[in-house]
């Protein structure tokens, strides 16, 4: 189903509506589980804020009007930085860490595949290293595809702030990576 159905769906009386939530978390808690993943140290304060994020999304879905142009996926990101911004106002600030290493999906050589891996820990490194604002917007743009105006309403800044930091943390990792 599309997620403007899902969203339709979502509207109704249960059982439709739970059933819709239930497609929607299906298809977009790895999305919810990573952004939430880039604000925490911790996997268990990842998965923590990421259920918070599902209880917003869940009781949000009734109510929820995507703007002209808006997408489910935006909200939902929207949702999840916002949750993770608010348990983080509640704690001390922290980093976080990129551990993931991207799945391989051809039969290169072995040789291939470990400069492949080195090279992939070199970039997280690299984003490991940028500030917590310019790793946020590299995340949401380079790696989950994001539009300007979707990070700009997903962080609550300017998309003027969005260019500036994207532009920031490309220069940083373009002079880490060399």
């Amino acid at each position: 189903m599309t997620d403007i159905t899902l969203l339709e769906q979502a509207k109704k009386n249960p059982p439709a509506s739970e059933h819709a939530f239930e497609e929607i978390l299906q298809k977009y808690q790895k999305l919810i589980y990573y952004i939430a993943r880039r604000y925490f140290n911790s996997p268990e304060d990842a998965m923590d804020a990421s259920q918070d994020a599902a209880i917003k999304i869940y009781n949000g879905l009734p109510r929820i009007t995507l703007p002209e142009g808006g997408t489910l996926k935006a909200w939902i990101c929207t949702v999840t930085a916002r949750v993770c911004l608010d348990v983080l106002r509640k704690q001390r600030p922290q980093t976080t860490e990129l551990t993931e290493v991207i799945p391989d999906t051809g039969s290169p050589s072995a040789e291939e595949s470990a400069t492949t891996n080195e090279r992939v820990r070199e970039i997280l490194g690299a984003i490991n290293n940028l500030q917590p604002d310019h790793r946020m917007v590299v995340v949401l743009r380079d790696m989950q595809g994001l539009t300007y105006d979707e990070i700009a309403n997903i962080l609550n800044i300017t998309v003027g702030t969005v260019k500036s930091r994207i532009s920031r943390a490309r220069a940083g990792l373009k002079k880490a990576l060399g």
